[in-house]
C-alpha cells in the first residue's frame, strides 16, 4: 500500500464527496450487504451466543471494531474509486500495532531487568523465588512472541490490497477466523504477558512479611486495573445497548 517513496497513496477520485465516512459505509452496506461468513454467528445455532461473543472479541482485539462491516464497506468503496476509507483503516490498524510494539518493548526491558538482576531488598520483594520467577520467564517469552507477531502483522497489513484481502484473508469463515486470530495475537500475547508480570511481582511481594507493601501492591497491581476494566466494560455495554435501542426505535 506504500509507494516507492514510502508515502501511502490516496484516492484521487471520491464518489461520495459530501458524505462522512460513517455515512459512506452505511450507504454502501445498504447497496452491497456482506456475505454470510462476514457476519457474526447466528445466536440460534449451537453455542451461538458464545461464538458471537468470541467473534466480536476477535474483531475488537484485531481491528478495534465490533464487526467486519467497515472492512467490507471499505473494499466496496475502493471498487467505486474511493480508496480513502480503506487506507484510513490500514493506518489505524498499523498505528494500533505500532503502539503495542512500543508497550511490549518497554515491558520486555522491564522483565529482562527482573530476570537478570537480584532484588535490592529481599525483605520487601523477592522475585527470585520459583513462582514469581516462572511467571516472569513466561511473560518474557510471550512478549518476544508478541513483538514478532506484531511486526509481521504490520508488514502484511501495509501491503494488503482490498481485492486480495477479500479473496484471501476473508474468503470464507475459516479464513476470517484465521485472519482475526492472527491480528489478535499481538494484543492477546502482550496482554497476557503483562498479567503474568503483574502476578509475578504481586506474588513476590506477598511472599514477604511487610504488610504495608502487601496492601500497596494489591491496590496498584490488582484493584485499580480491575476497577478500570470493569468501568470500561460497563460503559461500553451501556453505550451499545443505547445504540441498539435507537436502531430498534428511531422515533424515540
Amino acid at each position: 500500500m506504500a509507494t516507492s517513496n514510502g508515502a501511502t497513496p490516496r484516492s484521487q477520485s471520491d464518489s461520495h464527496p459530501n458524505l462522512s465516512t460513517i455515512q459512506k459505509e452505511e450507504e454502501i452496506l445498504r447497496r452491497f450487504p456482506p456475505p454470510l461468513h462476514w457476519h457474526k454467528p447466528q445466536p440460534s445455532k449451537p453455542f451461538g451466543r458464545l461464538r458471537q461473543m468470541v467473534f466480536s472479541f476477535l474483531c475488537l482485539a484485531s481491528l478495534g471494531l465490533d464487526s467486519l462491516d467497515p472492512i467490507w464497506a471499505a473494499i466496496r468503496l475502493e471498487e467505486e474509486g474511493d480508496e480513502s476509507v480503506w487506507y484510513t483503516g490500514i493506518d489505524h490498524t498499523c498505528d494500533r500495532l505500532n503502539n503495542m510494539l512500543v508497550v511490549a518493548s518497554l515491558l520486555l526491558a522491564t522483565t529482562a531487568v527482573f530476570i537478570t538482576t537480584p532484588p535490592p531488598r529481599v525483605s520487601i520483594v523477592d522475585y527470585t523465588l520459583r513462582g514469581p520467577y516462572i511467571c516472569m520467564l513466561v511473560s518474557f517469552g510471550l512478549l518476544i512472541g508478541g513483538i514478532m507477531a506484531a511486526s509481521v502483522c504490520v508488514l502484511i497489513t501495509r501491503k494488503a490490497r482490498p481485492d486480495w484481502s477479500e479473496r484471501v484473508l476473508y474468503a470464507g469463515r475459516f479464513h476470517v477466523y484465521c485472519t482475526l486470530v492472527t491480528l489478535s495475537y499481538p494484543f492477546l500475547s502482550i496482554g497476557t504477558a503483562a498479567l503474568f508480570l503483574s502476578f509475578g511481582v504481586l506474588t513476590a511481594v506477598w511472599c514477604t512479611q511487610d504488610l504495608g507493601i502487601h496492601v500497596t501492591a494489591l491496590i496498584l497491581l490488582f484493584i485499580l486495573p480491575v476497577a478500570v476494566g470493569v468501568m470500561f466494560g460497563i460503559s461500553c455495554s451501556t453505550a451499545a445497548a443505547k445504540c441498539r435501542q435507537k436502531k430498534e426505535d428511531p422515533v424515540a
